[in-house]
């Protein structure tokens, strides 16, 4: 798990410590190790998606095909809670995409989310001010993470249970018939050379200080 899908995680089980009513089921798109670790957690589910068919460079085409294996799932869902990151190479496309699928209103950055009378609350991040919103109805939650939300440790008899949890497979689509991207090549990245000479400073604070200084002093009589 990425450190956004254990916010993730993490954010559904502070639901569940405040209501032991909480129902958490998660999808692993990945192997049955990961499933299994997840497991820990003692969750009331675990199901393996498998994308095949849908290359990992087609994030609208994943965000598809994972919303045609969660079915039923999604619908009965009161929120879907999905790292920021999930399946897309750090793109973060997949979370609105799956919304959009499910017909689902998208909040992205979040950092929290909690029930008051009825009504779910979500904190977000938008730039340097945090945004508390209320929830109309279920919703895709894209989450980031934070110091609040990081995943707890999963109790030692919870992780040995995990070695029996039996597991569910959700099959997604074939690649998406509106896809028209394809991989024609792959080359390394040549990096841009420097334009401007570095120099690192070494000795003590003081030393390095000092040095700054006469850099510094050098530049402005260029100047």
């Amino acid at each position: 798990m990425s450190p956004f899908d254990e916010a993730a995680l993490e954010l559904a089980l502070k639901l569940r410590d405040a209501d032991p009513s909480v129902r958490i089921e998660a999808v692993v798109g990945a192997n049955e190790a990961l499933a299994r670790k997840t497991a820990g957690w003692r969750l009331d589910a675990i199901h393996l998606f498998d994308a095949a068919g849908v290359e990992p460079w087609d994030c609208g085409g994943f965000a598809a095909s994972l919303a045609h294996g969660l079915g039923a799932l999604a619908r009965q869902a009161s929120l879907i809670l999905v790292g920021r990151e999930y399946a897309d190479y750090d793109d973060g496309s997949v979370p609105p995409a799956l919304a959009r699928a499910l017909g689902l209103e998208h909040v992205n950055l979040a950092l929290a989310v909690h029930s008051d009378r009825g009504s779910t609350w979500v904190s977000r991040q938008r730039g340097a001010t945090i945004e508390r919103l209320r929830l109309a109805g279920p919703a895709v939650l894209s989450v980031t993470n934070d110091s609040h939300n990081r995943l707890r440790h999963p109790l030692l008899k919870n992780v040995m249970a995990a070695r029996t949890v039996q597991f569910t497979t959700l099959a997604g689509t074939a690649a998406s018939p509106a896809a028209q991207v394809s991989l024609v090549s792959a080359e390394p990245v040549v990096p841009l050379p420097r334009a401007i000479a570095c120099r690192l400073l070494h000795g003590t604070p003081q030393q390095q200080a000092e040095a700054l200084a006469l850099v510094l002093a050098d530049a402005r009589r260029a100047a």
